[in-house]
Parts: structure tokens; sequence; C-alpha cells
């Protein structure tokens, strides 16, 4: 899950901003920013859609567990077009066993679904969970010129997942203190003298550490012997905890990290630590939680859609990518000012792409199986 430096300060903000919106209800006159959903692309508070879907009362989204998300996207929605947002944070995996376990008892409960690439992919989609989001969205947010990659971010086929948010994956740490002469490249770390000095977080379990093993898989100048070598010769230290692997490093039990999460490095660094990222000859770019999609059978059809196509569109878009703390995949959502520059997707750039249908559909069980083999 991506979290970036730049919310650390915003939830007291937030939790204020949501208690100020329900206490003055949909006429209030309170300081919430933005989200007058007539952003470019958006659904004017006029159209004919906005009335159906203020009759059926309310629409349902689940989405990553992240406290800034939930104080801020619902209110601003409902200050948008006065539609109240039932928000559902949980984890991928936890989601899809509710929806399955729902399904089974012919119960449909959520309209909107916000979440990782892997899960929409494998299991949602696999299902047959999801609706079609491009006969769902408006035209005004279809354009390619509104997108970074130049062209609407469908990620499958028919169009039913869409990415709304898109950053570079933060490769690889080192203590200051005990590297003195930086690496330069991934195969820098091939070196013998960090043979047993590597701790990286385990690509055999779920989550985003196996994209880095796609990666090289994928690379003519890395392949399947340089997996070997990282993964297997210099016999690493698999962690399975982020944060405890980013203090580990920290405090000098091992020089170099691997696959830690941006949150928990941004705050060693925050707070002085010996922890510096790397940026390498070899880049991933990912999204997270910021896959978009819609059930194929709505509870709140309307509301369904017209929260759909605010997320896409330019204010409902930068709304949930400054509450996630993500980069949008809009060419009119700009970054938070403090954004390192490395992690803004260059499209100039040849990045390892993880959000590509190809590799989430099949890559990625292509990687996991390559790397178990090669670490037993």
């Amino acid at each position: 899950m991506r979290a970036l430096p730049w919310k650390a300060g915003a939830l007291a903000a937030l939790t204020a901003l949501t208690l100020s919106v329900a206490a003055c209800g949909d006429d209030s006159t309170d300081d919430t920013p933005a989200a007058s959903g007539t952003g470019t692309g958006c659904i004017s508070p006029s159209d004919p859609l906005v009335a159906a879907a203020k009759a059926e009362g309310k629409v349902v989204m689940s989405g990553p567990p992240d406290q800034n998300v939930r104080a801020q996207l619902p209110a601003a929605f409902q200050k948008a077009y006065g539609i109240t947002v039932d928000y559902i944070g949980t984890g991928g995996s936890d989601n899809a066993a509710r929806l399955r376990s729902e399904r089974q008892a012919g119960i449909y409960s959520q309209d909107v679904f916000v979440g990782g690439g892997e899960t929409m992919a494998n299991t949602y989609k696999a299902s047959g969970w999801l609706g079609s989001l491009k006969d769902a969205l408006p035209a005004s947010v279809q354009t390619a010129d509104q997108w970074r990659q130049g062209e609407t971010p469908f990620i499958d086929p028919d169009g039913s997942i869409m990415k709304i948010s898109e950053y570079v994956s933060l490769p690889f740490v080192i203590n200051t203190n005990l590297v003195k002469t930086e690496p330069k490249t991934w195969k820098d770390l091939a070196d013998p003298q960090y043979t047993g000095k590597i701790l990286m977080i385990d690509p055999r379990k779920s989550g985003g550490a196996v994209y880095n093993v796609g990666m090289f898989l994928a690379s003519p100048e890395y392949g399947e012997d340089f997996v070997t070598k990282l993964y297997h010769d210099q016999k690493p230290v698999f962690a399975s905890d982020s944060r405890q692997g980013v203090d580990d490093v920290a405090k000098g039990k091992y020089p170099i990290g691997i696959g830690f999460g941006q949150a928990d490095v941004d705050t060693a660094m925050s707070d002085g630590l010996p922890i510096k990222v790397i940026v390498p000859d070899l880049l991933q770019i990912t999204s997270g939680f910021g896959y978009l999609a819609i059930a194929d059978k709505m509870p709140h059809p309307n509301a369904g859609k017209l929260l759909a196509s605010w997320l896409a569109c330019s204010e409902g878009n930068k709304v949930w990518n400054d509450a996630y703390g993500s980069i949008s995949t809009r060419t009119d959502v700009q970054p938070a000012e403090d954004t390192p520059k490395w992690e803004v997707p260059d499209h100039s750039v040849k990045y390892f792409d993880a959000g590509t249908w190809d590799f989430l559909s099949k890559g990625r069980n292509e990687a996991t199986t390559k790397v178990k083999a090669v670490i037993g």
C-alpha cells in the first residue's frame, strides 16, 4: 500500500473537515476544498444523473483502510453532489471474501471498488464481479489527452478496470553509515561484500515484493541469472514486516534493504535516521490501491456511475490522490510539491509496468513461481 510523507500532517485537518461537513449539512458554507463537481470532465450537479443518484439515497464504495481517504473522500463527494458515501475501508482479500459470501447469498451491497491490481484482476474480474467501466464513464473523462500515458488508462481488454493513480515504486535503501560507496545499479547488489547482508521483503508472500522479480525477468540486461544471484546466491535475509525491516536497516543490522514501504522509509528519513533511497538503472511503476472499477450488479447504479465518474474526473481524482498520498494518472492533477522527482512517472522513460493486464493476470504468477523455485 502506498502512503507518502505529505499525508503525515493532514489527518487532524481532514478529521475536522469531516466533522464540519457533518455538522453543516449539504448546504453548508464550510471551507472544504474544491469538490464542486465542475472540474475537467466532471459531471455537472445539474445533470439528470445527479437527480437520479440522489433518489437512490447513497452510494457504497470499498477502498483501502486509510484514515485520510475515509475522512476526506466521502465529505468531498457529498459536498459536490449532496450524496452520502458509505465507505468500507478494507484490504482486498478481506473484501473479496466478503463479496463472495454475500453473492452466494444473493446479496449485492457494493457499487464502486478502489483497490489493488492483483485483487481486481485475479479475483474481482476473474469471478465476474465487475461491470463495464468504459460504458459507465462519460466521454468527457475518456479523451486521451487527459491522461499521462496518452490514452485512457484501462488496463484490461474490455475496459472494466482503470488506473487512477500511478507512481515509481521505491527501489532499495542503504544505511549511509555502513555503505560508503553507493550502489548505482541493481547489479552492484550482487557484489560479494553484500552476501548475507541484504534484508528484503519476502517475494514469495502476497504483496508487491515479487514485482521486482518480474522486472528483472523482463529485462534483457538482468533476466533469470540475476534473479538467481540476488535471491539465492547473495543469501539475503527475508522479512515480512516493512516497518521492522526499515528499523533493522536504520539500526545497522543490515546495510541494504529491498521492498520496503514508502511510508516506513519516509518516516525513518524524517526522523533523521541514516536511511537513503537509491535510484538505480532499472525502475518499475505501480499503482498500489489506485485501480477503479464498478460492480456488475450495483445496488445504486446511478450513484455508482456518478461516483466512478467523479473519481476519474479532475476534481474527484485530485481528492482521491491527495487523500491517499499518491500520484494521479491525469495530466491536470499535479503531484504534491514536495514529491521527490524520481517518484513521478516520466513516460519518456521506459519503466517496467507492474500494472499491465499481462503482468497482473499472468506475469505475476510466473514471477512468483520462478522466485519460489530459486529460493526454495
